[in-house]
């Protein structure tokens, strides 16, 4: 029994150095990494007890997916992020990403204890839309939680809402964040 084998099944050498040089080219194109963290910010003054805003805190920029991740979890498992001029300002970390030189999304985690909670990149584009129809469907309970007076069910559902957006991998890093994500489950 003969099964057939396509003429793409085998490349020459010649192939296999310009499509890996290639693939080196474009993935340059994507670097350098940032690493961001939405941080929940407020003062320790008495007098200031009740406000409390969100903050983006740039963390830094790395080359290479492992990297970034090592440098996201050294930021948050100290606890507050270091808010530079204001001493008197906390900023305690909810939610990091890192995102690629074209603002494209490569890695999302939420912020749990001092460690990073990874979310599970989207494998396909159906399941991205079907991510982006849940999303968009807890923003509108959120939004009617607001209307309603609920304000701590509205941030509930909000932070459910940024958990499955952290799931909207950019297409390109989708196969390298799911490894990163199942080696950063099994370390």
């Amino acid at each position: 029994m003969n099964a057939p084998i396509p003429q793409t099944a085998f490349r020459c050498p010649g192939d296999n150095l310009i499509g890996g040089v290639l693939a080196h080219l474009r993935l340059a194109d994507r670097l350098p990494l940032r690493v961001s963290c939405r941080c929940r910010a407020h003062w320790d003054d008495p007098a200031l007890d009740q406000l409390w805003i969100n903050r983006e805190v740039d963390l830094g920029s790395c080359d290479d997916l492992a990297a970034a991740i090592n440098l996201a979890r050294k930021a948050v498992a100290s606890g507050p992020v270091d808010a530079g001029r204001d001493a008197a300002l906390r900023l305690a970390p909810q939610f990091v990403t890192i995102l690629d030189a074209e603002h494209c999304l490569v890695l999302a985690g939420e912020v749990q204890a001092g460690s990073i909670l990874w979310c599970v990149p989207v494998i396909s584009d159906a399941e991205a839309r079907r991510v982006v129809n849940e999303a968009c469907g807890l923003r509108a309970k959120a939004r009617a939680a607001t209307d309603a007076g609920d304000p701590a069910s509205a941030a509930a559902l909000l932070t459910c809402v940024q958990a499955l957006e952290g799931r909207l991998v950019d297409p390109f890093w989708r196969d390298l964040a799911v490894a990163a994500v199942d080696h950063a489950l099994a370390a």
